[in-house]
């Protein structure tokens, strides 16, 4: 036990003593506070406290209340702000919190102004009014700038009200003893929360239009956006420093802000990187660095917004790249078996400008490689560019170009043009990822050159005009042995041609040309030639209903006759699911018995029987689906 003398006992209550009266004082002191400062002053310190924060004509439409405990404070019912055109914003109440010290000296002197449950209404097109930092930077007073619970909504004609960012929690305040400001929001928008950082080194200087230290970091959903540099607002704002953008799902941060994507898969993790030079009306990324799904690029970007669209114009380079996650954009509807008839937007094309420059040493789509590609992307006044100068493709080198653009005789429509040319390529994967045409091997080159406008993908394959050529060598017609069913029906011509499918027939060439004019392609005298059979082909092809309809003639080249055997054949039916079917009037006059059974049959059934007998004979032949892809 601790026994105090009697000088610190007389010490100790004098302490207390002292304690004490200081604590009396200060109540008293609280007591007397309101007396001491008019209620106006204190509310028009907390309302021009906002003005000066705001920039902003404040009114007071409800009631004041003025509160000591458990700090002073002043709160102020239904806040209007005057704001631009046809915006309003009004707050449900008013929080100036009050300095202590000044306002037992009698001068109220608000340190924070908290806005409760603000709404800002706008009617009209869907733009925030313009909110400058100027008068708070500016303005004598400390007080920080609050919003609680936040709302910004927009009125239609109708006076029916939409939320479109609700949840917002604010901040603003100065930093680095005073010269700096520190801004923070967090709000919800489109059911994610969204978390805003902003800290200026020199308020002053940066709205004077001179550098500042800046930070920024704002993130939703995992995804983040981060600045590290130096900033200068004034009537030319300027940016220096590294920006990086990094997201675990790009494709739904795209569905996000309302970009979906076209392709069916890939666009996952996602990071971008570089140095940002902004001055005036021009912005350049460069360095540059994006990767995406495992693949990276580097190179650099620059964008002016000086002209009547922004401009956007960039090099990129990458080693490898393998888009086969992004899949591929599909151009049928119905399971594939009729053309899309989506209606396509073609507002995009008048939104941008581009001017895009891409390389890769190589491309993989699923097992087709593509080396040493170089392309462009060119985009002026809604007309997209897009060339491949060359690159070896298939076995073989490709080069390509297309053109779409709005269409010129038909408002919403597209205008496509396509040229393209693959020399010395593997027929069979070259065709494969073209057109899903599977039943050529070989080697060979293709040419083709196409124009179309339609409001769909079905619109465009009506319209479509243009030449195809095809040739080839040393290949095969798979799924189809022509040979072997020539010998069948040489040797039987009354039991019909048999099964057709299945098996290889070579050939040593191939030549084939079709002109197509507004979806219909007329065959010109396609030529197979091999060591055992020659066959040769014309008639219509459907682009629009995907259907064939075609003549031909094959020729048994290792016949035993004396004169050469040739049999006329048809082949129709829709793309992926036609039959072949030969001549019964020609298998009728190779039987020296068909005559008599002829009269036979008709005598007892008469022409529907010949017919009948006659279809028994030409029994058409559905053509086996093809394998997938064949490796590369």
């Amino acid at each position: 036990m601790v026994t105090l003398g009697p000088s610190a006992r007389r010490l100790a209550l004098v302490t207390a003593a002292s304690a004490g009266a200081i604590a009396g004082l200060l109540l008293l002191a609280l007591a007397v506070a309101p007396a001491l400062v008019p209620q106006a002053e204190v509310r028009r310190a907390a309302s021009d406290a906002l003005a000066a924060s705001s920039g902003r004509d404040v009114t007071v439409l409800g009631e004041s209340r003025f509160s000591l405990l458990p700090a002073p404070r002043i709160v102020l019912d239904r806040i209007q702000l005057s704001m631009p055109g046809t915006a309003a914003l009004e707050s449900e109440r008013l929080t100036a919190r009050l300095s202590l010290l000044p306002l037992l000296m009698g001068r109220a002197e608000v340190a924070s102004v908290t806005l409760e449950r603000p709404i800002l209404t706008m009617s009209g097109p869907v733009t925030v009014p313009h909110l400058s930092l100027a008068p708070f930077v500016s303005g004598t007073s400390n007080a920080t700038l609050k919003v609680e619970n936040g709302t910004i909504a927009w009125r239609d004609q109708n006076g029916l009200t939409q939320e479109l960012v609700s949840a917002i929690d604010a901040r603003l305040e100065r930093s680095g003893g005073g010269r700096g400001i520190s801004a923070s929001a967090d709000f919800s928008w489109r059911d994610h929360v969204v978390s805003g950082r902003m800290i200026v080194g020199n308020a002053r200087h940066f709205l004077d239009g001179v550098d500042s230290d800046t930070k920024l970091d704002v993130s939703v959903a995992g995804s983040w956006l981060k600045f590290r540099g130096t900033s200068a607002a004034g009537p030319n704002p300027v940016a220096e420093g590294e920006i990086t953008l990094d997201s675990p799902d790009l494709r739904d941060l795209l569905g996000w802000v309302g970009q979906p994507v076209a392709t069916s898969g890939g666009f996952g993790r996602f990071a971008f990187g570089a140095h940002l030079s902004a001055h005036a009306r021009q912005i350049a990324l460069t360095p540059a660095y994006i990767e995406m799904d495992g693949n990276r690029s580097e190179g650099g970007l620059t964008m002016k917004l000086d002209g009547e669209r922004p401009l956007v114009e960039g090099t990129f380079a990458a080693d490898a790249l393998n888009i086969t996650p992004y899949g591929r954009v599909s151009l049928t509807a119905g399971g594939g078996h009729e053309w899309d008839h989506s209606r396509l937007d073609v507002s995009p094309l008048r939104k941008v400008d581009l001017d895009l420059r891409l390389s890769a040493n190589s491309i993989r789509a699923d097992e087709s490689l593509f080396e040493r590609v170089a392309g462009t992307a060119v985009l002026r006044g809604g007309r997209l560019d897009m060339s491949i100068g060359e690159a070896r493709a298939w076995g073989g080198l490709l080069r390509a170009t297309m053109m779409l653009a709005p269409s010129e005789t038909a408002r919403g429509s597209l205008a496509l043009r396509l040229d393209m040319e693959a020399s010395n390529v593997a027929l069979d994967r070259a065709l494969g990822d073209m057109a899903d045409v599977r039943r050529l091997e070989g080697t060979g080159s293709i040419q083709a050159s196409l124009t179309g406008h339609g409001s769909s993908i079905y619109g465009l394959a009506h319209s479509l005009s243009g030449d195809i050529s095809l040739s080839g060598k040393a290949g095969a017609i798979v799924g189809l042995d022509v040979a072997q069913a020539l010998r069948h029906i040489e040797q039987r011509p009354l039991s019909g041609g048999g099964d057709l499918r299945g098996g290889r027939t070579a050939f040593n060439t191939l030549e084939a040309k079709a002109h197509i004019e507004n979806g219909q392609a007329t065959i010109e005298g396609a030529r197979i030639e091999g060591k055992l059979v020659k066959l040769t082909l014309n008639g219509a092809v459907s682009v629009v209903h995907r259907d064939l309809d075609l003549k031909g003639e094959a020729s048994l080249l290792s016949s035993a006759a004396a004169t050469a055997f040739d049999l006329p054949f048809i082949v129709q039916g829709p793309w992926d699911n036609a039959y072949v079917m030969p001549d019964a009037q020609s298998l009728i006059r190779r039987s020296g018995a068909a005559a008599p059974l002829l009269e036979a049959v008709r005598s007892r059934g008469g022409d529907a029987a010949v017919r009948t007998m006659i279809e028994q004979i030409a029994k058409p032949s559905p053509l086996l689906p093809t394998a997938g892809k064949t490796a590369n």
